[in-house]
Order: structure tokens, then C-alpha cells, then sequence
């Protein structure tokens, strides 16, 4: 992120809304994977506000990018106010499907048996990354004493049966259980979101493909 805003004011762009709110978003994007790459590369382990905030930024700052580019185009041609009440619900239902999208994904990363089949098993342990359900065990882990999540994080493991050992001990530490009821919350607030927007039938349908009760475990 310091190179993207050194290039920023290196090449003096336009200080007009736009391109105000494009440089914002794309520094805080930045700054979401930069924190993921550091967290991974260096071994530390994430608060859970910490995870949230990276995951706003990172997985969040393109949503919010487009919806604030929207946002003021449509204000200017309707020749309205500000709508500062407007954005800031608008901020909160994207600030939510983010924490639902990012959290189902790490979820997916280790149990949903469809997300293996297409992509590798449990990707997220060989890869060291610090996912929600991750970042959770090792809390877990803290408060009892044991380091077993951070050993095989650790390792970037390709073996099958180390990995399902980690998600095992992961289930037994009720992390796969509390996540899914998290989700579930997660989808219930989103849904009484859209009702208070006004409603929207293709983020309805977003959210009914993307429910927590439609993931196949193993």
C-alpha cells in the first residue's frame, strides 16, 4: 500500500470525487492482502478484530468501491443531497455479505466436500493461510494450553491425513459448529438488511445459493 500511495502522489491525479473514493478503496485493498500475505508469512496469528478489519478491506473494497462510484454518479444525475444515511446502510449490508462471503469461504476451504472435488483439499493449510476457522482454533488452542493448529500451519502440509487430522482437532475444538451457526446468523442479518433496503430479489437469490444450510460437509 505505501507503493501505491507513493505512486499516487507521485503522478498528482485527480482530486475529484472519483477518483478520490478509486484511490481510497484501492489503498484499504491493498492493505487487506498486504496484512493476509504478512499474517501467512510471518506466523502471527490474527485477533479476531484484526480478521475482520483485513477481511473489509480485502475481500470487502471492491464491493465498496463500486457501490460508492455508483452511488455518487446516480446522486449527481438525480441532482439529490449527500444521502449520508443511505451510504452508511449501504456500507453496512456490504460490510456484512463480506464477513458471510469471505467466512463461508475459509468454512468451505476445509469441510464443504464440493469446494475439494474443484479446487485442492484443505488448499488453506498448505497454503499457511490464517482463515476464520484457522484464526479460531489457535484462540481456542491459547486458552487451553495446546499449539497443535499453529504446528501443522507451520509444516504448508500436502498430506491428506495430516490435514484431516487439523480438522478434526478443528471440530473438536467447536469451530466447525460455531462457524456454521455464525453463518447462519450472518445470513439472517443480511436477509433483514435487504427487507430494510427495500428489498432485492437477485441478492435474495445470492444469499438462498450461498446459505450456510446448502453446504455439503464431509
Amino acid at each position: 500500500s505505501k507503493w501505491y500511495q507513493r505512486r499516487v502522489r507521485a503522478k498528482n491525479i485527480d482530486t475529484s470525487e472519483p477518483s478520490r473514493i478509486f484511490h481510497e478503496w484501492m489503498i484499504k485493498l491493498h492493505q487487506g492482502q498486504g496484512l493476509d500475505i504478512y499474517w501467512r508469512d510471518h506466523y502471527i496469528c490474527p485477533t479476531v478484530e484484526e480478521y475482520v478489519d483485513m477481511v473489509l478491506k480485502k475481500t470487502g473494497g471492491l464491493m465498496m468501491l463500486a457501490f460508492d462510484l455508483m452511488y455518487i454518479f446516480r446522486r449527481d444525475a438525480e441532482e439529490k443531497g449527500t444521502g449520508t444515511m443511505e451510504t452508511k446502510a449501504g456500507h453496512h449490508f456490504l460490510e456484512t455479505f463480506s464477513k458471510f462471503f469471505q467466512i463461508r469461504d475459509d468454512y468451505c476451504n476445509l469441510w464443504d466436500v464440493k469446494y475439494a472435488a474443484n479446487k485442492s483439499y484443505c488448499e488453506d493449510l498448505t497454503e499457511g493461510k490464517f482463515s476464520w476457522v484457522i484464526v479460531q482454533g489457535i484462540l481456542k488452542e491459547n486458552e487451553i494450553g495446546t499449539t497443535q493448529v499453529m504446528s501443522i500451519l507451520k509444516q504448508r502440509t500436502t498430506s491428506i491425513s495430516i490435514k484431516k487430522h487439523c480438522c478434526k482437532l478443528l471440530e473438536s475444538l467447536q469451530v466447525k459448529s460455531e462457524t456454521h451457526q455464525y453463518l447462519q446468523e450472518l445470513e439472517v442479518d443480511l436477509r433483514q438488511q435487504i427487507e430494510s433496503l427495500g428489498g432485492n430479489t437477485l441478492f435474495s437469490k445470492i444469499v438462498d445459493l450461498l446459505s450456510a444450510d446448502r453446504i455439503v460437509t464431509a
